[in-house]
């Protein structure tokens, strides 16, 4: 009996221990996968109630959003201002700043609040798709602020003679140079700075590691045209890994061409001349010497690795420094800088390309002087049918898939058959007439207007 009262005994202090460090468990457990929690929790143990994350946001947001617009210049991203608000809203609160937590409800809720009007662009997340053949766009902050700016009630296209244009699909003519993202959200920036049209680069992105269909792209598209893919990375173990997937095979992709790959991401050269702030990236798994020998195959030097893992041994995680850190202004210049230094320029077609598409404008712009001179079709005396709304309802019953506008277009189709087969039906119906004396006259002439009278052609 005493030997089952000891084990009982055994268990409750076990039970006992192990209700009383629950949270204390939960607390190192959380602060394994995020190390940099470490820092704040003395101040979160002995601090009394302080300055909450809204009213530390509140303090530095607008002074944020200004510096990485270039004072409004520029979109921002959402997580460039967390960048910029970050080290502020950390120091004053004492707590650690969850990225989605301040870019999906502290940002949005501070400019609903004080009603400001910034500039601030989200990730894509979905796309939209018009019907009958419509346009395509990606569920983000500028796509939807395009698509609503582009409303308008339907209206017709005249016909008419136009101006001769050059029409490309492909690197020909077009663009002499590839610029791959490892993330989206950078587009609105380079199209504002005008970064595509002023150096003649194709732009394509990317969440994170490439998929296999870039590859697919740059493989066939680089090699056929011989232009290159600058890549622009972050600079952390993810950025040099989605580098490399774009310079060699992997289990995923084999290259079928070769072509040249020019890296243009961020270096330690870069983030110290810019005095970037980095942060803190958790490895949970994987060995050292497992992380640095996949850093150094990718292309990482020894200062690079060095830097990254400072401080790996404290708290098993690497030291990174993101793209967003940048605020627009330097973003748009860094890239700008390492376009010319890589080379890449304006492309000018060979002079017989030149030539041919100058007399294509040329014919372009005489034909534009002639339609000027011609008469306009007089529609004054046309009436459409008094039922027409009641024949496109019909129609669409018909054909549930149809538009509205493409129903009235049948209607108009069908009216001129209807129209030309009376009128062939009548000529057939008709006697042939007899033949009149050939007039001693000379006929009137035309007169066109603007014009003297046409000569004959003997």
């Amino acid at each position: 009996m005493a030997k089952n009262k000891s084990r009982d005994l055994a268990s409750d202090i076990i039970d006992a221990v192990r209700e009383g460090t629950k949270k204390w468990t939960r607390t190192v457990k959380s602060e394994e996968r995020s190390p940099a929690s470490r820092a704040y929790r003395a101040q979160r143990m002995t601090r009394e109630r302080g300055t909450s994350i809204k009213e530390a946001a509140a303090q530095i947001m607008e002074a944020a959003y200004m510096e990485v617009s270039g004072n409004g210049q520029l979109p921002a991203n959402a997580r460039q201002i967390m960048y910029k608000a970050r080290p502020h809203i950390q120091k004053e609160t004492g707590r650690q700043l969850d990225d989605n937590y301040f870019t999906q409800a502290i940002l949005p809720n501070h400019m609903e609040e004080y009603e400001v009007d910034w500039d601030v662009i989200y990730d894509a997340r979905g796309h939209f798709t018009e019907p009958h053949g419509g346009g395509s766009f990606g569920i983000g902050t500028l796509e939807v602020r395009s698509y609503l700016a582009g409303f308008n009630n339907p209206s017709v296209t005249d016909a008419g003679f136009s101006q001769a244009a050059v029409k490309t699909n492909g690197p020909s003519g077009n663009f002499g140079a590839a610029l791959f993202l490892e993330k989206e959200g950078f587009d609105p920036i380079l199209k504002a700075a005008q970064i595509a049209n002023k150096y003649d680069v194709a732009i394509m992105s990317t969440k994170g590691m490439s998929v296999t269909a870039a590859r697919a792209l740059a493989d066939e598209m680089c090699s056929r045209h011989d232009i290159p893919l600058l890549i622009l990375r972050d600079f952390d173990k993810a950025g040099f890994s989605i580098a490399s997937t774009l310079q060699r095979d992997t289990r995923r992709y084999e290259f079928k061409n070769s072509f040249k790959t020019i890296e243009i991401g961020l270096s330690l050269a870069d983030v110290e001349a810019m005095g970037l702030e980095p942060e803190y990236q958790h490895h949970p798994k994987g060995k050292k010497s497992a992380l640095i020998d996949n850093l150094r195959t990718n292309g990482a030097s020894e200062a690079e690795i060095d830097f990254m893992f400072r401080d790996f041994d404290s708290l098993r995680s690497t030291r990174r420094v993101e793209l967003n850190a940048m605020t627009s202004p330097q973003f748009v210049a860094f890239v700008e800088r390492k376009l010319l230094e890589n080379g890449v320029a304006k492309i000018v077609p060979e002079q017989e390309l030149l030539a041919e598409i100058y007399t294509g404008m040329e014919r372009g712009r005489r034909l534009e002087e002639a339609a000027e001179d011609l008469e306009k079709i007089d529609m004054e005396d046309f009436e459409p049918p008094k039922d027409l709304e009641k024949r496109v309802r019909k129609m669409l019953k018909k054909d549930p898939a149809m538009r509205w506008d493409a129903a009235v277009a049948k209607i108009v189709a069908a009216a001129a058959d209807d129209e030309g087969d009376a009128e062939g039906e009548g000529t057939r119906s008709k006697k042939p007439r007899p033949k009149k004396q050939a007039s001693r006259q000379p006929k009137k002439q035309i007169r066109r207007r603007g014009r003297a009278p046409a000569k004959r052609v003997r």
